[in-house]
């Protein structure tokens, strides 16, 4: 047997209650954030110059330039504790016009197939708004580059992709396409492409995840149900519970909660030849909706007890020692941080056996002494020359859930009862050989989806991992619906709608099964608002009304759409009025950097009040003292008046500022200006409006320019799509730093 020597440190995976029947199925074994095992490859025979060949045939246009000492390949091959395919990783990096490119690729299996791909452009501005390319050309662009690298050329557009649309005009516009493999023309669930593209027509990135199986059997589709007996029946007997949703806002750094309306978790779809209910638990000839929530435990089993570093570690001793692993277990480190609010202490720790170490952290919730993550990944590291393979016989699902409400009881016993017992059946992975659980939290009687506790089991019952960040909620919406659940049930009849896809039920290697899985509105993911009645998508994407204008409309618009110009009323709106310094800054700040308007509501720590007349109770506090934090304002030279209409000369001001050039800017001495009303500009402010105008931050000519004049929504949306060139250049030269 091959030698394994694992090298580096892995971290904590991220785990979460996903919403959506679609999802369903990973409500029981949680999506992870995949933690790569390195290995050193002692014995590997794939050489650096066998990559290099594989990019520049399959992707000249990208490669033809680069010389073979532009490449570095990493010193491991790794592999994943749930697929022991081994991959091997190239690094590039060149220098473009003084400006560096770089990126990396990733290779699998024994053929070397190109599996991930990240490409960072050394020049990012022609990707800026409005690029170079539409969002058409953009998906032709990423169907011809798959011809070329896609171990399948059957696949489809999907139009679950989450094309997120970024609020930041200084970040290049991104077109994300998602492409499903098929078979027969029938989406494969588990088997996709993801192409990023950017808006100068170069790819960033690429990867296909498509599972590394020796062999695919895929059921036949004769003699399957039709598709109009399938809605039929998912019209009439597909119940929707009440449940408690997790909502993230762009500009909030909170969650918020939503009362919602969604299918039983563990329903899959509707297996087209038997007729029977697909779930996670198997097919079933009903489905059981009126299945009580109960806790865990009725209250706490233990008040909270703070706990010391010191405490921290000998628990997260004897915690690794009732694992019986048998390699030797050291504590690295210890330190505290603070995470979602939480004083959290943080043991850092390893396995040191023979020929190598590998390790992770502990965490702890440090006001109550609960665990708060873990992580064994003794099990999953490949087996040393001698040593014999677990054969324990896989243990029963009464067992396994046993174990699990038992580790958490001991484990989290002060919050134990905020979470149900589990409502879909473990999860099992063959390769790991582990089991599992989720138990989602409740409150006010419900399910809160998308806040969960996991855990994983063994077949020997112990634990292998655990996973509990309970997110801190401000505010709960009242139990009560406003929409009733028939109406709602009536809304979700109305918009179902079901397609035909391959799914491989319980893991199964390679078995594919013909499932109907139900959308609405075209998404497999969706939720029904119990107090609106309103229909959403996580991944469906709402346009904001748009706007004319004669000469900003594509401005105006392109800030509207990322949420840093607000519009009550379109029909309304005259982009040739004045704009406020409050409106103004606020436009500026949500452009250029991620911005919560409750960025101090939380802090413990008094708010700061940079300028008297805007206290925390002012609305546009938090933009004013965001642009002090940023440098943009300064309160021992600014002189601000929200409400009034903020003008060039103190526009360029700001946009100096942003660019960190006011050192160079408070020489009005060296500066000459021929414009318009130049004996009004402020004599320390000359140099500001030189710079500006040297740069076309403002882009009227000097002539026709009068520091004193008022700008105007269309004006600013004009100019701050110039500062974002500005930004960009000084990011690429790496004198940029918000």
């Amino acid at each position: 047997m091959k030698k394994w020597t694992t090298a580096l440190g892995m971290s904590i995976v991220s785990l979460g209650l996903l919403a959506g029947p679609a999802l369903a199925e990973t409500s029981v074994k949680p999506k992870e954030e995949r933690v790569p095992i390195y290995v050193a490859m002692t014995e590997e025979s794939v050489t650096k110059e066998q990559l290099i060949k594989i990019l520049k045939t399959k992707l000249p246009e990208m490669f033809a330039t680069y010389s073979d000492s532009d490449f570095q390949m990493t010193s491991m091959s790794y592999h994943y504790a749930d697929d022991l395919t081994t991959r091997y990783e190239l690094t590039f990096q060149k220098n473009v016009n003084k400006q560096m490119e770089s990126g990396s690729a990733s290779f699998r299996s024994d053929n070397l197939e190109i599996e991930h791909l990240y490409f960072s452009p050394a020049n990012l501005k022609d990707a800026l708004f409005p690029g170079k390319i539409t969002e058409e050309q953009g998906r032709k662009i990423a169907e011809d580059f798959l011809k070329k690298v896609a171990s399948s050329s059957n696949y489809v557009l999907s139009n679950e992709t989450p094309n997120y649309f970024s609020r930041l005009i200084t970040e290049p516009i991104t077109y994300n396409f998602n492409f499903t493999s098929t078979e027969k023309n029938i989406p494969i669930q588990d088997q996709s492409i993801v192409v990023n593209v950017l808006g100068d027509g170069k790819i960033q990135y690429f990867t296909q995840m498509i599972p590394e199986q020796k062999r695919m059997a895929f059921e036949e589709a004769k003699n399957i149900v039709s598709k109009e007996a399938a809605l039929e029946k998912m019209r009439n007997q597909l119940d929707l519970t009440l449940q408690y949703s997790i909502d993230y806002s762009l500009t909030s750094s909170k969650p918020a909660v939503k009362l919602v309306y969604l299918p039983a978790p563990n329903v899959i779809g509707l297996h087209a030849a038997s007729n029977k209910w697909a779930t996670t638990a198997g097919k079933v000839e009903s489905l059981n909706s009126n299945v009580a929530i109960q806790p865990l435990a009725p209250s706490q089993l233990k008040a909270p007890s703070p706990i010391t570093m010191d405490d921290a570690k000998e628990i997260a001793r004897r915690l690794v020692e009732n694992q019986g692993n048998t390699t030797k277990f050291t504590i690295d480190h210890a330190y505290e941080h603070e995470m979602n609010d939480q004083a959290v202490i943080s043991v850092s720790y390893s396995y040191r056996y023979q020929n190598g170490s590998f390790g992770s952290s502990i965490e702890f919730n440090k006001n109550t002494g609960e665990l708060i993550s873990y992580s064994d990944f003794y099990s999953p590291i490949p087996l040393e020359e001698g040593e014999t393979e677990n054969t324990v016989p896989r243990l029963d699902k009464d067992k396994v859930l046993a174990a699990a409400e038992k580790y958490v009881k001991e484990l989290a016993p002060t919050s134990v009862h905020e979470y149900a017992m589990a409502n879909t059946d473990p999860g099992y992975d063959k390769e790991s050989k582990v089991h599992y659980v989720n138990f989602p939290r409740i409150k006010n009687g419900l399910i809160v989806n998308g806040d969960s506790l996991s855990v994983t089991i063994d077949d020997e019952g112990k634990l292998k991992s655990f996973y509990r960040y309970p997110l801190e909620i401000e505010q709960w919406p009242d139990a009560e619906a406003t929409v009733s659940g028939e109406e709602a049930k009536k809304r979700f009849a109305d918009a179902l709608d079901v397609k035909l896809v391959y799914h491989r039920l319980q893991n199964e290697d390679g078995k594919y099964e013909l499932v109907y899985v139900p959308t609405v509105n075209g998404q497999e993911t969706y939720q029904i608002n119990a107090n609106s009645g309103e229909i959403v998508s996580p991944y469906a994407q709402t346009e904001k009304a748009k706007v004319t204008h004669p000469t900003a409309e594509k401005e105006l618009n392109y800030l509207i759409q990322a949420g840093a110009i607000e519009v009550k009323d379109p029909k309304t709106f005259n982009a040739d009025t004045a704009i406020t310094q409050g409106q103004a800054l606020q436009t500026i700040i949500k452009s250029i950097t991620y911005f919560y308007e409750d960025y101090y509501a939380y802090r413990q720590e008094q708010p700061p009040v940079s300028f008297d007349e805007i206290n925390p109770n002012h609305p546009y506090y938090n933009v004013v003292e965001t642009a002090t934090r940023l440098g943009i304002l300064n309160p021992l030279e600014d002189k601000l008046n929200i409400d009034q209409n903020v003008t060039n000369e103190q526009l360029a001001v700001w946009y100096i500022r942003t660019l960190g050039l006011e050192q160079a800017a408070k020489h009005p001495d060296i500066y000459q200006l021929t414009i318009k009303d130049a004996t009004e500009i402020d004599p320390k402010k000359i140099g500001y409006v030189a710079i500006s105008h040297v740069l076309g931050l403002q882009g009227a000519e000097q002539s026709m320019f009068s520091p004193k004049k008022e700008v105007t929504y269309a004006q600013l949306a004009k100019s701050i799509i110039r500062l974002a060139y500005e930004i960009a250049e000084k990011r690429n030269s790496g004198s940029y730093y918000y």
